[in-house]
């Protein structure tokens, strides 16, 4: 016989508890891994890593800047997913970002001083996906055109094209 304490255990053991803002578990690449992210981040798929193709940072929310850069002679359209919100995607719990080109080019970024910026991890540019004799698959993009006082050298050595890696540090 069923009773209403029967069925509330019953109903209960349905229910997926998850706490407030957890996300899904970041599934794992299909295809070439294009970035993987490592340090202090929440979210992984490899071990203390997170890998992602082409395809599943295309999945991520997008958004466009138009910007002129030190290396280009005009303004460019370039796509991709913000950097702020890729960081809280993976769940970033640091101040200090380290960015690896696939030449090994470094840089460290402040990311308590672009945080009000929207920062790009750019995969197009001017509609196209980003190849790596075209600066990509990745080039974090600075909008250099809308916030002026980005366009210092110290900033222009953060715009890391051919990007490879990322590790968020304390």
């Amino acid at each position: 016989m069923w009773t209403p304490i029967k069925f509330s255990l019953i109903a209960l053991s349905f229910i997926t508890i998850t706490r407030p803002g957890s996300a899904a578990p970041l599934p794992p690449p299909q295809e070439t891994v294009i970035l993987t992210v490592s340090g202090q981040i929440e979210q992984t798929n490899a071990l203390h890593q997170a890998q992602f193709d082409r395809q599943m940072l295309l999945q991520l929310p997008q958004s466009t800047i138009t910007t002129q850069t030190p290396w280009t002679e005009k303004a460019h359209v370039y796509e991709g997913v913000l950097l702020r919100d890729f960081l809280h995607y993976v769940g970033a719990q640091g101040h200090t970002l380290s960015a690896t080109a696939l030449n090994d080019y470094q840089t460290q970024i402040d990311l308590d001083v672009i945080q009000p910026y929207p920062v790009l991890l750019a995969l197009k540019e001017n509609g196209r996906l980003m190849r790596v004799r075209d600066k990509g698959p990745i080039w974090i993009i600075y909008p250099l055109s809308e916030h002026p006082e980005l366009d210092q050298p110290q900033h222009h050595e953060d715009m890391i094209w051919q990007l490879r890696t990322l590790d968020v540090r304390p």
